[in-house]
């Protein structure tokens, strides 16, 4: 299953470095399946495998596909993490938005339960979200997030633009590799 896995990408990133090649080539994107064109003639930015499931109390959950996320309004964050080098450009939906697309709210006092692909799992407090312009990301650097890189999606904080996010407990809420987020309630 590994290899398998492995393989696949190793066919996407030579497809990718392909594609590449024929855009400077100015061959077009002609016969291959789900390029598109930007008005730049560059090819549009391939999207992140998968997509995110949304729970919220006995409502059934609710899948929002790569596509889905990719239409949202987008936001940029340009930071460092404790996980990479020098200042990288981060861009997704905000996870506000994300929720709100599904239905979701995510109130005052509640917690927003994220569970990454290898199930770990972080509650990270609604006032996170009102306080900060905090992302699901699924770009670093103009470069689509893989597993690999921490993808598909990774929640993402303006660490730079506030000093309280450079304290390590904020690190743990910095969930790679999402795959749930499940709203729950303020506790009475």
């Amino acid at each position: 299953m590994v290899r398998t896995l492995v393989r696949q990408q190793d066919r996407r990133d030579v497809m990718g470095r392909a594609l590449r090649w024929a855009a400077g080539a100015g061959m077009g994107a002609a016969g291959w399946p789900g390029i598109a064109w930007a008005g730049s003639g560059e090819p549009a930015a391939a999207l992140p495998g998968g997509g995110l499931e949304i729970h919220e109390g006995a409502r059934p959950a609710m899948v929002l596909s790569a596509q889905a996320l990719a239409a949202l309004p987008q936001r940029t964050i340009s930071t460092h993490t404790a996980w990479t080098d020098g200042v990288r450009k981060f861009e997704g939906p905000l996870v506000t938005d994300v929720l709100g697309a599904a239905g979701a709210v995510l109130a005052p006092g509640s917690k927003l339960q994220v569970r990454a692909l290898n199930d770990y799992v972080v509650e990270i407090p609604a006032e996170d979200f009102q306080r900060w312009p905090v992302i699901a990301a699924w770009t670093m650097d103009g470069n689509v997030l893989t597993r690999r890189d921490k993808g598909p999606f990774w929640i993402v904080y303006p660490r730079d633009d506030d000093r309280v996010l450079r304290d390590a407990k904020y690190d743990h809420r910095w969930a790679w590799q999402l795959r749930q987020l499940t709203v729950r309630a303020a506790s009475r």
